[in-house]
């Protein structure tokens, strides 16, 4: 699943937990959430890492015809 979709649920359980007075419930939602920002932030950085690796690549390749 999406990480958006993973936290709209773990929103959702948070709301569901707060309503009842499920504590248990709610920690699980803030936690599906905060797994949730993880994963986009490690794309995020995976991403960014992809984007440098090819810079460096067409870099590099500029400078061979260069010489």
């Amino acid at each position: 699943m999406s990480t958006e979709t993973e936290k709209l649920k773990g929103s959702v359980k948070e709301a569901a937990g707060d309503l009842v007075g499920d504590d248990e419930l709610q920690t699980e939602g803030e936690q599906q959430q905060k797994k949730a920002r993880k994963a986009e932030e490690a794309q995020e950085l995976q991403e960014k890492a992809e984007e440098k690796a090819q810079q460096a690549a067409g870099h590099a390749g500029a400078e061979k015809q260069a010489s």
